[in-house]
């Protein structure tokens, strides 16, 4: 996500010298990476991406809180200027009554709001308008312009409404139910999921789409003369899942859907105050409503020096790291030695939970410029046996190469399917994991078999070409309860068009062959999930143990995905087959004697298996 911050903004709470240039260097060096600057009147806006993982820096404080750890790293001077607070004063005259209730607060862990009147709706001070425009928000009037502002300047987000709409002085947040509507300030009519997290009034209408969007029957306009302006935190994951559902995401929704620091809603709420004060000719009219039932507790990260030097690759003074640790917002607790307990700041609570997390951030103040650049150290080839990993991507590689000889082309499809591509091929898709926020209708379940997804590639390459050979290397995935990780199984899965059953069985003999695998074999078999015809499945063993299948399509399943003619398929565990593959050739020496070649022809009934002929013929 990218935002843009003034300079003159910037410097309004970081007291620094700094050129723009050098801010937009070393910060980018160390941090976020400003992606350019842009000359705008007597002012500079940097253009700055921020990662997913630091909401903390969606706001012009939090990159003023980045650069004053940073700059005194490269020698110029940066002090963070401290975001003034806000003593409350209500009077007993003025107490406008306001009943909150929240069905489930892991729905929203922090929710304060204020009630104002004396409200004189008009226009921003021209700082407020010009700040704005710089940071590409269009100016509204001076109500939603404070809640745009704060939410840039501080990165919480915070709603306005008209008190006197507010039905029976009550606000009931809870989990919408599939199928109602609300009417957003866009002028949108939505019909909303269930899960959403919304707000109702006394007479049970609907007022808020929380976190992404208000609703036109509570909006402000310019008759309003009292205001409720709430400042809240809610739970990242519904309101992400919200906005996929909706298809439409706000710039309040790109915050609470990453977290927001619950210990700065306060800060915000307080400067809002101030705000509304000064800028509305706004008067306190209620009591600061602040419902908090789980304040996180402290979070304390134990670190050794001796790990951040073996991870970092160098040996850095302990002044250094604690002064690092200190300019960043940590508060150290305790030195004893070689280790030092550390407490994380609120607004990195998300993110800072182990002690790479801390030595992370210790390199990058540091400087990975400093870092030194050496290879790691390696082992000889050949020495130690490769550990599995990376035999499989060995094997693999040859399993790829062998086939690519034989005419294949390899594909690489999704990892989800939908319930219509599982039914198909005779899958229950209720067995089978379902994603619970998909991206579309396609992209549903996780794959138990890569069968759905060849039969469907060989669908639609058969109009351009008769003779089709393609093959996938990927994982599926078996459940194991709900309450467990799926299995996943590393798979080969290959299709060949027309009658090649014996052909697809002397491919994967060569096969073995390649990989030094010895003792197989194909037993005929039953087909278990109706893919395959009946009488024409074999399955295929190697040392006695089943390892995959080989197989024509059957006809009523090769009609459903619309396949003129027939097609052979085998499939096979990766896992099983590297697990016996050979490597190294053994040598088998020269017979001393030579040969005697006899040639033998027997007539024997079609159905006798050649696997009986052969066992029968070794048995001699």
């Amino acid at each position: 996500m990218n935002i843009l911050v003034s300079d003159s903004w910037l410097k309004e709470h970081l007291k620094t010298k700094a050129t723009p240039k050098k801010i937009a260097e070393y910060l980018s060096l160390c941090s976020q990476s400003v992606e350019k600057i842009t000359k705008v009147g007597n002012d500079w806006v940097y253009e700055i991406e921020v990662t997913t993982n630091r909401p903390d820096c969606f706001s012009v404080y939090g990159i003023a809180r980045e650069l004053a750890a940073i700059l005194p790293r490269f020698g110029i001077k940066a002090k963070l200027e401290q975001v003034t607070s806000y003593k409350l004063q209500v009077t007993s005259k003025n107490g406008l009554p306001l009943e909150v209730k929240i069905t489930d607060p892991s729905l929203c862990p922090r929710f304060t709001a204020i009630i104002f009147d004396n409200i004189k709706v008009g226009p921003s001070p021209k700082i407020i308008q010009d700040r704005l425009e710089k940071a590409g928000i269009r100016s509204l009037n001076n109500i939603v312009d404070i809640s745009n502002y704060l939410m840039l300047e501080l990165g919480q987000p915070m709603h306005t409404f008209d008190y006197d709409k507010i039905k029976g002085a009550k606000m009931i947040l809870r989990e919408s139910i599939a199928g109602e509507k609300i009417t957003t300030l866009d002028g949108q009519t939505r019909i909303l999921p269930a899960g959403a997290i919304v707000i109702k009034d006394g007479q049970g209408r609907i007022i808020d789409l929380c976190g992404i969007m208000g609703a036109e029957n509570s909006a402000v306009d310019e008759k309003t003369k009292r205001v409720l302006l709430f400042v809240q935190t809610y739970d990242p994951a519904r309101i992400r899942r919200t906005c996929q559902q909706l298809g439409f995401r706000t710039e309040a929704a790109s915050r609470f859907e990453k977290g927001v620091d619950p210990e700065g809603v306060i800060i915000a709420m307080e400067k809002a105050i101030a705000m509304f004060e000064k800028n509305c000719s706004a008067r306190v009219a209620g009591k600061l409503i602040d419902i908090y039932p789980s304040p996180p507790k402290p979070k304390i990260i134990k670190l050794d020096f001796n790990l951040i030097n073996r991870i970092i690759g160098l040996e850095i003074p302990q002044k250094e790291v604690i002064d690092i640790l200190k300019s960043l917002g940590f508060g150290l607790l305790q030195v004893t030695g070689y280790r030092l307990q550390v407490t994380v700041p609120h607004w990195r609570y998300n993110d800072i939970s182990i002690p790479e997390d801390l030595i992370e951030e210790i390199a990058r103040i540091y400087g990975y410029h400093r870092l030194p650049s050496n290879l790691p150290p390696a082992s000889i080839p050949g020495i130690e046996r490769p550990k599995f990993r990376e035999l499989r991507f060995f094997w693999e590689e040859k399993i790829k190469i062998a086939l690519k000889y034989w005419g294949f082309t390899e594909i690489a499809t999704y990892s989800m399917v939908s319930s219509d591509l599982l039914t198909k091929v005779g899958f229950d898709p209720q067995d089978y994991l379902k994603i619970a926020n998909p991206l579309t209708q396609d992209l549903v379940y996780m794959r138990p078999s890569l069968s759905p997804s060849i039969l469907q590639i060989i669908s639609q390459n058969q109009a351009s070409s008769s003779d089709i050979r393609i093959f996938e290397i990927a994982n599926i995935y078996i459940p194991q309860g709900e309450k467990n990780l799926p299995e996943e199984i590393p798979v080969l899965t290959a299709g060949l068009t027309s009658d090649r059953f014996y052909e697809a069985k002397g491919i994967l003999e060569a096969l073995f062959e390649d990989l030094g695998i010895k003792n197989y074999q194909f037993k005929k078999g039953l087909s278990v999930n109706k893919i395959f015809c009946p009488g024409k499945m074999a399955e295929v063993l190697i040392g006695g143990k089943p390892v995959g299948i080989l197989g024509e399509i059957d006809t009523a399943i090769a009609h459903y995905f619309d396949i003129a003619g027939r097609v052979v398929l085998f499939d096979l565990e990766v896992n099983s087959l590297i697990s016996r593959a050979t490597q190294v050739k053994k040598y088998t020496p020269i017979p001393s004697f030579p040969p005697i070649i006899e040639d033998l022809a027997f007539v024997i009934f079609q159905k006798v298996e050649t696997a009986k002929i052969i066992e029968a013929i070794k048995s001699v």
